[in-house]
This record gives C-alpha cells, structure tokens and sequence, in this order.
C-alpha cells in the first residue's frame, strides 16, 4: 500500500472517529435532559454511533498512523517533537472516547430515571473539539520538527 493511500485512509478514519466521538458526546448531553421515557431511544443511537461509526474510525486512525510512524522510521521519529505531542494528544482523545463508551454503556443498562451528568458531556465535547484543533494545527504545520 502506497503511503499517500496509507494517508488518505488516515484521514477517512479521523473523520468518522471525532465525527462520531464529538455527536456521541453531543447526543449524550442531549440523552441526560429527556423525559425517561425517551431515553431508550437515545441508547440506541449512541450505541450504533460508537460501535458503528466512531470504534471503527478510531482503528483506522490508530492502525494507520502506527503504519506511518513504522514507514517514517525510528530517527524520524525521535526527532520529531511535534509528533509526541501529537501522540499525547490522541492519547486524551483515547481515553476521552473510552469514558464516553462507558458512560453510554452504564446509561443504556441503568434505571430511565437515573440522574445523568449532562455537564460532563458538555466538557467532554469541548475538550474534544480543542484537542482536535490541536492535532490538526500539529499535523499541518509540524513545528519544532
């Protein structure tokens, strides 16, 4: 596989995964201020949103950026700074889909009437938006590098 092939598919994953991760987090909130007896319905999507959508982005992203850094070489890699920060950053953004995963997946099984923290998904969603402004700007301009 080509590397530029290697990089589209990169991107493709991105799109669905923050696609995904950023509605899930978005649909969530919405699911934590609903009446109890439409909350069924909002489990339903955001599984079939993670599972469907963003777990599958989140493999290609992750697959084919490890594929990249393997093609780019370890020299490479150890001098460019702006990748490790890259890296740390995608690792919150691992760690954020994964909270958001086991959120929706302990509301699905709860009571419909739980008390659900809607600002947290909120915050989630803001602190995905910025860590996605970050890897992009990161991306395209490779500073210190």
């Amino acid at each position: 596989m080509g590397y530029r092939i290697l990089v589209a598919i990169h991107l493709l994953g991105v799109v669905l995964w923050m696609g995904g991760i950023l509605n899930l987090s978005r649909i969530l909130g919405y699911h934590a201020r609903e009446h109890p007896s439409v909350r069924p319905r909002f489990s339903h999507l955001e599984g079939r949103l993670d599972f469907l959508v963003a777990i599958p982005g989140a493999v290609l992203t992750l697959g084919t950026g490890i594929a990249q850094v393997a093609i780019s070489g370890r020299a490479y890699f150890a001098a460019a700074e702006w990748l490790h920060i890259k890296l740390a950053l995608v690792l919150a953004m691992v760690v954020i889909h994964f909270v958001l995963t086991r959120k929706h997946r302990a509301m699905a099984r709860g009571a419909a009437d739980a008390k659900v923290p809607r600002a947290l998904f909120a915050a989630l969603h803001g602190t995905l938006g910025l860590l996605l402004i970050g890897v992009l700007v990161l991306a395209a301009l490779k500073p210190m590098g």
